[in-house]
């Protein structure tokens, strides 16, 4: 059995005539025959009864019909489906993300997944990682970029790209470009993010790992987003500890310091969560475009 068969069986039982059945699917009337009888054969039953005026349905016929109009429908729909995805017809992305990679890597991304998709229109909403996954859980975004596993049920949440943070000074800072034990750093006022941050969360993990906690440092200056600690840090406000994503092109100007410390890891993953039981046609072209690993790499100039 296969679809053109019931096409033909379906044309055939709505016009009552083989051979109008033929020019409308514009075939031969042998050729239409020929799809019947191989379809009567493999069910091993007759399916229209024939005379001199008509063609009608037999009662194997009539119980066909209507399981018949459905798989075509089925057929259809994923064709429909199909083409679409090959396509991406015109749409509009919602897509939620954390600040840095709001900010230091989706544009990139986004411009390049634009570039093959131009029909598609993509919004982006930018927010801490509590607020992102809150965002994702209640379907206000198809996809979202946070710092931490979002649970939920519904939601599918994957390790994206490593984020690897660093510790910056001030241009003029006397530590600029040491290595240093962790404990020198406690003499220090230091600016980092806000509770309930991805980054925030690894470096007090980080700290605890060496019976540290934020309360040793001189001050703590908390900041809602990694570009509020960057320009704090810029003017003398303290050390901070941001993702080199967000840092990297300043450090290589000399316009932020950095410093190495002995025995810390700052890294961690941003992963990429998405509703599993709705996504559209665009949400899963932007999914396939940002897990290429080499597609990120040309856009975001990294090396692994």
């Amino acid at each position: 059995m296969n679809i053109k068969q019931l096409e033909a069986f379906l044309h055939i039982a709505q016009l009552k005539n083989f051979t109008r059945a033929a020019a409308q699917m514009n075939i031969s009337q042998p050729a239409i025959s020929l799809q019947i009888k191989a379809l009567e054969e493999e069910l091993n039953i007759t399916l229209f009864e024939r005379n001199d005026k008509k063609v009608v349905l037999s009662e194997a016929g009539r119980l066909l019909f209507p399981i018949a109009m459905q798989m075509i429908r089925q057929y259809n729909k994923i064709k429909a489906g199909i083409d679409d995805l090959r396509e991406v017809k015109a749409g509009h992305l919602m897509l939620g993300a954390v600040p840095v990679a709001g900010e230091c890597l989706m544009p990139a991304l986004i411009g390049g997944f634009r570039e093959q998709y131009p029909a598609i229109t993509v919004s982006l909403q930018i927010g801490g990682s509590v607020q992102v996954s809150r965002w994702i859980k209640e379907r206000d975004v198809e996809s979202v970029i946070v710092g931490y596993p979002v649970k939920a049920d519904g939601i599918e949440c994957r390790p994206w790209l490593t984020d690897q943070m660093t510790v910056i000074t001030p241009p003029w800072h006397p530590l600029r470009g040491e290595e240093v034990p962790l404990a020198a750093l406690t003499n220090e006022s230091i600016v980092v993010r806000e509770v309930g941050s991805g980054g925030r969360q690894v470096l007090e993990q980080q700290l605890l790992k060496h019976n540290i906690t934020l309360d040793q440092f001189t001050s703590v200056l908390e900041l809602g987003s990694a570009q509020a600690v960057i320009n704090a840090v810029r003017l003398g406000l303290g050390i901070g500890v941001v993702s080199r994503w967000a840092a990297g092109e300043l450090i290589e100007k000399g316009v932020l310091g950095e410093i190495t410390v002995q025995g810390l890891n700052f890294s961690y993953e941003f992963y990429l969560a998405w509703n599993q039981n709705k996504e559209s046609i665009a949400a899963k072209a932007f999914r396939t475009f940002i897990t290429d690993e080499e597609m990120i790499r040309r856009l975001l100039r990294t090396k692994n």
